[in-house]
């Protein structure tokens, strides 16, 4: 997979042209929006709908053409990448807690994995934010409050203080009788993953075994994975996220359709290096063995 810093030079109007044209008739074009939306960014992609809305007689906009002129996994993909970060991680979300039940993967990756602006904003669509806080509960409601406040910090702390932390963390938990949950939503939730990455070498210098290992033998369930996610960066979360969707029986098709909606190609590379070191395949090969037809196409595409 190569490396992008960024993406080439485009003419939105021509592109937009190029869409319409692919559109027109009986059947279309897909290979023609694959070219296109494999190699735009999100502000390229903006650009392109604005002139789309131009270009329709109707004004009909680029999202609303490919939902209707595609289908399956490859429309939702196409969609995705024609929508911007925050209204994607928005609908995400509702997705994941309408209906029966609620699919808290998806809670924790917009919430664990987003900027503090991002989940400020999100947070501004008060129906969302209170229909996502009436489908979870007890310690892992603790941290989706706490991180939606969009308030964690950011940067190194002292080694005083991570000293401090990895000592409070080991009381409230392997020190003791019983797990102090909320001590260690304090710790996880409230601290930036650069000083966490401190208190887990002080955590392993004194018992042999860092963080990871002591929440998942003193929690469980989505509080468990959930902190676990805080102490991952985006890159190395969305890698072991694919790997699950991958592995196994069948394809979660909407991990794939989730990371490669909200990342731009750098990203993507960056996830692929961690993916191919952890699990000795390559991304694309594993997305290639497991994906097929226009939605495969346009994961090949996006990757090269």
């Amino acid at each position: 997979m190569a490396e992008y810093t960024g993406y080439a030079h485009s003419d939105p109007k021509a592109d937009a042209a190029a869409l319409h044209k692919a559109f027109k008739g009986a059947g279309t074009d897909e290979d023609v929006v694959i070219a296109i939306l494999a190699h735009r960014s999100k502000q390229q992609i903006e650009q392109i709908d604005h002139e789309y809305r131009i270009q329709s007689s109707n004004g009909t906009s680029l999202q609303h053409a490919l939902e209707k002129e595609l289908s399956g996994s490859f429309r939702e993909l196409a969609v995705g990448l024609a929508t911007p970060v925050i209204e994607f991680k928005k609908r995400a979300l509702k997705d994941a807690v309408e209906g029966l039940g609620t699919r808290e993967s998806t809670v924790i990756d917009v919430v664990t994995q987003s900027s503090n602006d991002e989940l400020r904003e999100i947070s501004k669509d008060a129906d969302l934010y209170k229909k996502v806080l009436s489908d979870v509960s007890g310690d892992f409601k603790t941290v989706v409050v706490t991180l939606f406040r969009g308030e964690r910090p950011h940067g190194p702390t002292s080694q005083a203080q991570a000293e401090e932390l990895a000592q409070a963390f080991y009381k409230a938990g392997e020190g003791k009788i019983g797990t102090d949950e909320k001590k260690y939503i304090t710790i996880i939730a409230n601290n930036s993953h650069e000083a966490l990455q401190q208190v887990d070498e002080v955590y392993k210098h004194k018992h042999k075994h860092g963080l990871i290992k002591a929440i998942e033998s003193e929690t469980s369930g989505d509080l468990k994975y959930s902190l676990i996610s805080l102490l991952k960066t985006k890159e190395e979360h969305f890698a072991d996220r694919l790997h699950g969707a991958i592995s196994g029986l069948g394809t979660d098709e909407r991990v794939l359709i989730y990371v490669f909606s909200i990342f731009d190609k750098a990203a993507l590379h960056r996830i692929g290096e961690i993916y191919k070191a952890k699990h000795k395949e390559s991304l694309k090969d594993a997305i290639k063995g497991d994906t097929s037809f226009n939605f495969k196409k346009l994961l090949m595409a996006i990757l090269e």
